[in-house]
């Protein structure tokens, strides 16, 4: 995990400009860890607001038996938590068919949800929700101002573009996306983000490996073998994670 630092900040919040800002995301190695792992790492034993706590409804059913399902690890792993979702359809079926008792339909943008302004909440957690925004700052912006007062951090985790896979793509002369994502994330352009929108970004961290190379799988088996820890560096990740706080 990697501070974002007060000059990196300075440039991210407006106050100072430069048309070549070289943010150095230096030659670190990190850990292997899948999104859901290190979310719940961060967010654990805490009161959670979850932001999209749904999916697609044919892939509910699939991510829970594989146990990647982040509504449910959140669920298990906090002290308390409340999902939100704007789909009803799949929100109905989290609460008919699966049984969860923790998800409220409704529009973080137009609706007023008490629930999150009756308590306090340690966490917001919007994971991979604003690269399929139209205006994700303004969508971060609004949570901040109606309820900023209520959440202490957020935590905030999108595809990066900085990746082995990606780069492998563009030398072929294509892209590979999800069709219903608007924006690639960069580590500062996340940061600016966060910043335009109010937010005090903090820190980053790089999850979830590009698929490895059958010599990268054997060298990986074998020091997680030998007790050893499996690092890689920045650009061996898909997903990157940007934790901070309201104020």
């Amino acid at each position: 995990m990697m501070d974002i630092t007060p000059e990196i900040l300075k440039f991210a919040g407006g106050e100072e400009f430069s048309n070549s800002l070289e943010f150095d995301l230096g030659n670190t190695r990190h850990k292997a860890l899948s999104r859901e792992e290190a979310i719940v790492n961060i967010i654990r034993n805490g009161n959670v607001i979850h932001i999209g706590c749904s999916d697609h409804i044919p892939l509910i059913r699939e991510k829970i038996k594989n146990n990647r399902w982040l509504h449910k690890l959140i669920t298990e792993n906090s002290n308390s938590c409340l999902g939100i979702d704007n789909d009803k359809e799949s929100i109905d079926f989290l609460i008919n068919e699966l049984g969860y008792k923790n998800v409220k339909q409704g529009d973080i943008i137009t609706d007023e949800i008490p629930e999150i302004s009756s308590k306090q909440w340690d966490y917001a957690v919007f994971g991979e929700v604003i690269e399929h925004l139209g205006d994700p700052v303004n969508f971060l912006s609004t949570f901040r101002t109606k309820y900023g007062k209520n959440v202490d951090r957020f935590l905030i985790s999108v595809p990066t573009i900085y990746n082995r896979f990606n780069l492998k793509e563009m030398l072929r002369y294509r892209e590979v996306v999800n069709s219903d994502h608007r924006f690639w994330f960069t580590p500062y352009t996340l940061i600016k983000v966060a910043a335009s929108a109010g937010l005090r970004p903090e820190k980053i961290e790089f999850v979830n490996t590009v698929k490895l190379s059958f010599i990268e799988l054997v060298i990986r088996k074998i020091r997680k073998f030998a007790g050893l820890p499996v690092s890689y560096p920045f650009y061996f990740f898909k997903t990157i994670i940007v934790t901070g706080s309201f104020s």
